[in-house]
């Protein structure tokens, strides 16, 4: 793990990169955006190193952004953080990262990152080939900078869980420590929001239940709070709420994305 950093408009922006044992020249940069509170390494501690596992087994490099003051300029009209109300280029940052690899790229958000990863999907199209969104609904329209902007059409993989205290699974206005973060739609109309207009094919195995559109997947983990799914980590259960061991997320990007050696 390197710590490195890059310039956008006369402003250092941070990283900290992962380099896999092995390098495979196929494999693609797998790009991780922390949530509200979180750096770098604390989404490393939180998702129990599930994505450098990942890197590790499909030989890619994977990058973990840093936002600005542990929170990301994300679509939002409600301004809770210094980075909204500094208006950092967040996009901008994302977009520079994933040109100095020029490498096919798959992002990761969490929590306010797959906020950020929304806005990313309606504003640079061509960006980004594949983006997983864990905890994070789509803000309702009226706390929506892009309403009716379209995203791309590009493989979606998303997680939430039905216990979750800080994003609501059914909808509703967010908490973090006492205060409102805006409101979000359900999980359901999230992933429909990307998805083709046709039903889901779901399959349920115990508390774990996929819904596919064919490029778009919501995978539900019934009873599950605020976290990124791993088999190891159960953290701070009173804030984020239970966690379970029978999902892991860097497996299911790594099935769902199809990156395991050919």
């Amino acid at each position: 793990m390197t710590r490195e950093t890059i310039d956008i408009a006369g402003t250092t922006r941070r990283y900290e990169r992962f380099a896999p044992s092995t390098p495979r020249a196929d494999a693609p940069l797998l790009l991780a955006l922390h949530g509200t509170t979180q750096n770098p390494n604390g989404m490393r501690k939180f998702s129990g190193q599930s994505l450098d596992a990942l890197a590790e087994r499909i030989g890619a490099d994977l990058v973990y952004l840093e936002g600005y003051r542990r929170a990301w300029n994300d679509a939002r009209r409600l301004k809770t953080s210094a980075a909204q109300k500094k208006n950092v280029d967040d996009v901008a940052f994302v977009r520079a990262v994933v040109e100095r690899f020029g490498r096919p790229t798959i992002a990761i958000g969490y929590s306010n990152g797959g906020q950020l990863l929304h806005r990313v999907l309606r504003e640079v199209p061509g960006l980004l080939v594949g983006a997983a969104v864990i905890s994070a609904g789509l803000p309702v329209d009226d706390d929506f900078t892009l309403v009716g902007v379209a995203p791309e059409e590009i493989p979606i993989l998303l997680f939430h869980g039905t216990a979750d205290p800080v994003v609501p699974y059914d909808g509703g206005a967010t908490r973090l420590l006492g205060r409102t973060r805006g409101s979000v739609h359900s999980a359901r109309a999230t992933a429909e929001s990307y998805a083709p207009s046709a039903e889901p094919t779901v399959v349920r195995d115990g508390d774990i239940e996929r819904a596919d559109w064919g490029r778009v997947r919501l995978v539900t983990q019934f009873g599950v709070g605020h976290v990124i799914p791993n088999r190891l980590t159960s953290p701070a259960p009173r804030l984020v709420g239970p966690s379970h061991h029978d999902l892991d997320v860097g497996e299911e990007i790594e099935g769902f994305f199809g990156l395991g050696t050919p």
